[in-house]
């Protein structure tokens, strides 16, 4: 599953750049462009195979490179990523050895209140995913997040041309468009409700930036985002309505961030394979081509989308206080602080401290806003020529202007969390930035890509090559991690149980009595399962996993993430627990009632997680499966 998606992605990310560049060169029919086709596949190497740098660092790291003997500085502890903080094994290497190394990769933004205690931070992207196996929503949504885009583009460049007309608002777009982008919509709310909010942003954007190209800029363009974006919400949702009857979520709210901006340094770790070519096409349109650029109005914009963001989390923090005030002081009292006035002296100076992060973005963002409002007539651009409308306030129609889209977008999505962030049940913005940056990653990798291609073409001299070694180096400190990576998760490529995708190998090289067990379990009738009940990210629930046989519950907290409420799991961990190591036998009975079970299983987790009374299964129940520390029970 993981490689179709992968190859669907691939597909998806490589297509879109050749119909960027393809568009490009339609604009210069007597010029001497390059082919698109070699120079599209940057998107998917871009959006799949780049990683953040952190794996280029483990290697530097490793070898105990900025690591001084003596000095007052210290590098690694200045960057504060866990485990490049502690002093590098000796003897030094050049290859990372230390156990899952590479899953720091997906770990590289640091959190802390102001007391110092650590809040965790994913930051996936891509590659990490597929290195994992990672079948989570948000792996499974990139071939359709990809389609959203993609559709976007079609609509972008006039493509379903047509018109329908709604109790009296005319959308210019034919129907099968429309049905077609409520369909790719609504399926995103399902696979990953997080992904329909930009996926239609991006829409709804690149058909206003359309009806910009055909009528110039004026107020009606936000009745066309209306008339379009309100209609096409609710048809995906009529799409889908199945799904939401059953639909629930643990998301409840907006929550104010005010305490953890984040660090410069780690979020160049974690984006300076888009960061760089980004930051280089916006210098090569201001000073190579000289494109007209709306510089203070573009200021304006993002200085203006900043405060406003920072101002409503200090908005939201006080309508907690005064809706709220236990919950508040009970915040106050965890950060050590007073009262709200000494949390605002305090938050503002570690902003003010970390301010590098948000400074990084505005200078990704605002030269994306100043060229898209441009005012085109004035430029002679290099992938575009004079459009039909002589409108002096429209856009001209330039297949970069969809790209400034992907840029500003992606950027909103990396500021947002910086000031507030959806409210869940891990209580911190740790979800927020792991979904929004994995986003972001996927439409930075797209323009970073395209900006790449058009350098590529029109460097000329010292610059060209100035760009290509740079380019060069950059792909090798990206690249780092997939090669590095790989070798490490599949043993030099010598997996231990031979080459296979059945995990069950592992159990019966490394727990055979288990093994034994499990097929024993799969050739009997079905039943209710009962074993040890944990946390995620380990071997329980390895039972049922193996057997395919339901069970009472396992991973609680996974099942809480999914949606169960606490009504919903009940007391079920109790129970489990109640019934290995209660005494009373009319105790047990009453939860294998209760649950229906029909297996008992007892193993190695089992005795180490339960202080197992077993006595009474012997005495009540028949023993069906024996062999080793593993014992099966049958509830007859």
């Amino acid at each position: 599953m993981t490689s179709l998606i992968f190859g669907l992605a691939a597909i998806g990310a490589y297509g879109i750049l050749f119909n960027l560049l393809s568009a490009v060169n339609r604009k210069f029919q007597n010029a001497n462009h390059s082919s698109p086709i070699g120079f599209s596949f940057l998107a998917p190497r871009f959006l799949l195979l780049v990683s953040n740098v952190e794996g280029f660092l483990e290697v530097l790291h490793r070898r105990g490179i900025f690591w001084p003997a003596n000095s007052t500085f210290n590098f690694w502890t200045w960057l504060g990523i866990k485990d490049l903080s502690d002093a590098p094994a000796r003897p030094l290497t050049w290859i990372p050895d230390r156990f899952w190394w590479w899953w720091r990769a997906s770990r590289v933004v640091m959190d802390f209140d102001l007391r110092g205690n650590f809040q965790e931070v994913i930051d996936e992207f891509p590659f990490f995913s597929f290195l994992l196996g990672d079948l989570h929503p948000h792996v499974l949504a990139i071939p359709f997040n990809l389609l959203a885009v993609a559709i976007a583009l079609n609509l972008f460049l006039g493509g379903w041309r047509g018109e329908i007309n709604l109790f009296g608002f005319r959308l210019n777009i034919s129907k099968t468009g429309f049905l077609f982008a409520a369909l790719t919509l609504g399926g995103l709310a399902f696979l990953n409700t997080w992904d329909i909010l930009i996926g239609a942003a991006l829409i709804v954007l690149a058909y206003v930036l359309f009806c910009v190209h055909e009528a110039g800029w004026s107020w009606s363009r936000l009745e066309d985002a209306l008339v379009l974006g309100i209609p096409l919400g609710l048809f995906a949702i009529v799409l889908y309505l199945p799904f939401y009857f059953g639909f629930s979520t643990q998301a409840s709210g907006i929550l104010p961030n005010i305490i953890n901006p984040t660090r410069g340094a780690q979020l160049w770790v974690m984006f300076a394979p888009f960061f760089i070519p980004l930051i280089a096409y916006s210098i090569y349109l201001s000073f190579g081509e000289q494109r007209t650029a709306r510089w203070s109005l573009a200021i304006l914009l993002a200085a203006g989308f900043v405060l406003l963001l920072w101002g409503f989390s200090w908005l939201l923090s006080l309508g907690v206080k005064f809706t709220d005030p236990v919950i508040a002081q009970q915040f106050l009292q965890s950060q050590g602080v007073a009262n709200l006035r000494s949390l605002f002296a305090e938050a503002t100076l570690r902003r003010l401290s970390y301010i590098g992060g948000l400074l990084t973005v505005l200078v990704i963002l605002t030269p994306a806003i100043a060229f898209l409002i441009a005012n085109s007539q004035q430029t002679i651009d290099n992938d575009q020529t004079s459009t039909i409308n002589h409108d002096p306030l429209s856009i001209t129609h330039s297949p970069s202007t969809f790209v400034f889209l992907l840029i500003v977008l992606a950027s909103l999505l990396v500021i947002a969390p910086e000031f507030v962030y959806l409210h869940d049940e891990f209580g911190t913005r740790m979800n927020t930035i792991f979904k929004f940056y994995y986003q972001a990653w996927l439409l930075w990798s797209i323009a970073a890509a395209f900006g790449i291609a058009i350098l590529l073409q029109h460097l000329r001299g010292a610059l060209d090559w100035i760009f290509r070694v740079g380019l060069v180096i950059l792909l090798f400190i990206s690249l780092t991690y997939p090669a590095l990576s790989i070798a490490n998760k599949t043993n030099d490529f010598n997996p231990t149980f031979g080459w296979t995708l059945d995990d069950f190998t592992r159990i019966q090289h490394t727990t055979p009595d288990e093994a034994a067990a499990i097929e024993w379990l799969k050739s009997a009738p079905d039943g209710v399962v009962a074993e040890a009940v944990g946390g995620g990210y380990t071997s329980y629930g390895r039972i049922s996993e193996y057997t395919g046989l339901p069970t009472v519950i396992n991973w609680p907290d996974h099942e809480s993430q999914w949606g169960r409420t606490s009504a919903d799991l009940g007391t079920r961990q109790d129970d489990i627990k109640t019934l290995y190591s209660t005494p009373n036998w009319q105790a047990a009975l009453a939860i294998i009632n209760q649950y229906n079970i029909q297996y008992i299983y007892i193993g190695d987790l089992e005795r180490s997680t339960y202080p197992v009374q077993e006595d009474k299964f012997r005495a009540h129940l028949m023993q069906v499966f024996h062999q080793g520390n593993v014992t099966i029970y049958e509830v007859k």
